[in-house]
């Protein structure tokens, strides 16, 4: 049962109140938050970042990262996002304190501080935003998930940090009535009975009430699926069948340190389902840390791992290893980071992944791919 709000939540620079309250089938109620927001001209751009959460003190950032951050600095410049979805492990290796932290600042003010980069961010956490550290080990207990919302809702910094809570949406409307709705997800908190409970039934809520949207997208740390196939069961069973049913546009996860664009195979289903598989996998994780099985992969054989559906194995069943169909699997060897960039007009979603060409101070870019995807309607 959804109870609405009279207001919508602003985007930017303010304090984000609830939009309304969801109450699951338990009777367990949450307040919702739901951004709403116009944007000028008949076409815009968003930007999507994982895994770019640096070092722990006193390097709070790691080349990777710096890497990346100028890369994607150097693309606004060309291409200024209107929002910036943050995929998850903001801050490695075990999270935050608190809302004071010093990583506020070296980690993240300091790090994305150009002009272009003043814009909302939407986080979705990860596993090391949550990680606490183990009693045994001399230093302060981190993984303080709960700061980044408070980070946020105290307007610190520059106040483009825009967490209101573990589980929320926005949606942006063009001139010309194209409509952008994006379901911002928690996977972490999965693993919490109660919240999950309600999650599961919020987000089917919340996907069936997306009729009006041209274009639909969810997104979360974990992979549902990436190009070596399903990464957690569990909530591949709970949310694939979710995610086709309600005709949505694409699923945007970090955790792999690459970029990665796969469909699931027609071969694995969730259990009691048949289901097409429409829904494309984006993954964006190479915002601060190399993914090292594919750098030994690479320097043992010279050839990505064979698990990866890219693999030339594969190549005679069209890039299917029997889970995944793999579209495109991007890795670095050198330092290279990387994120997204989504152009969105009335024809298509344009999604392309962005890397960084060298390990140097020349602030270049390189797209290493584009993939378009029509509107829903």
């Amino acid at each position: 049962m959804k109870i609405f709000a009279s207001f919508l939540a602003l985007s930017f620079g303010n304090k984000i109140d609830p939009t309304g309250s969801y109450k699951d089938s338990t009777g367990h109620e949450r307040e919702t938050f739901s951004i709403k927001d116009s944007v000028e001209g008949e076409s815009f751009d968003f930007f999507l970042l994982g895994d770019w959460g640096g070092r722990p003190a006193p390097r709070y950032t790691s080349s990777l990262q710096l890497n990346s951050a100028r890369c994607m600095m150097k693309y606004a410049k060309r291409n200024k996002p209107e929002y910036i979805l943050s995929l998850g492990d903001h801050f490695y290796f075990n999270g935050v304190v608190d809302e004071y932290d010093l990583r506020w600042k070296k980690t993240f003010e300091d790090v994305y501080d150009s002009e272009e980069m003043m814009v909302p961010w939407y986080p979705a956490m990860g596993n090391h935003d949550w990680n606490v550290l183990p009693d045994q080990i001399d230093a302060p207990s981190r993984g303080n998930g709960w700061a980044q919302i408070a980070y946020g809702q105290k307007e610190f910094g520059t106040k483009r940090w825009t967490h209101p809570d573990p589980f929320f949406t926005t949606e942006y409307t063009t001139e010309n009535g194209i409509v952008v709705k994006t379901i911002m997800i928690d996977t972490p908190m999965f693993s919490d009975e109660k919240i999950a409970a309600w999650a599961w039934e919020w987000i089917e809520d919340e996907l069936k009430n997306s009729e009006d949207a041209d274009y639909l997208f969810v997104a979360g740390h974990y992979q549902i699926i990436d190009t070596e196939g399903i990464y957690d069961y569990e909530i591949f069973r709970r949310l694939e069948p979710l995610l086709e049913k309600y005709n949505v546009t694409a699923y945007f996860q970090g955790h792999r340190h690459t970029m990665e664009h796969a469909q699931r195979s027609p071969q694995v289903q969730p259990e009691g389902e048949q289901l097409t598989n429409n829904v494309h996998y984006f993954t964006f994780g190479a915002g601060a840390l190399l993914d090292t099985g594919a750098e030994m992969a690479y320097i043992l054989t010279g050839d990505i791992r064979p698990e990866v559906a890219c693999h030339s194995s594969n190549e005679a069943n069209n890039w299917d290893n029997g889970q995944a169909i793999c579209h495109k699997y991007w890795f670095t060897t050198k330092y290279n980071g990387g994120f997204g960039a989504v152009n969105i007009t009335k024809e298509r979603a344009q999604v392309s992944m962005i890397s960084s060409e060298s390990a140097d101070l020349t602030e270049s870019f390189n797209v290493e791919y584009s993939y378009d995807i029509k509107p829903r309607k």
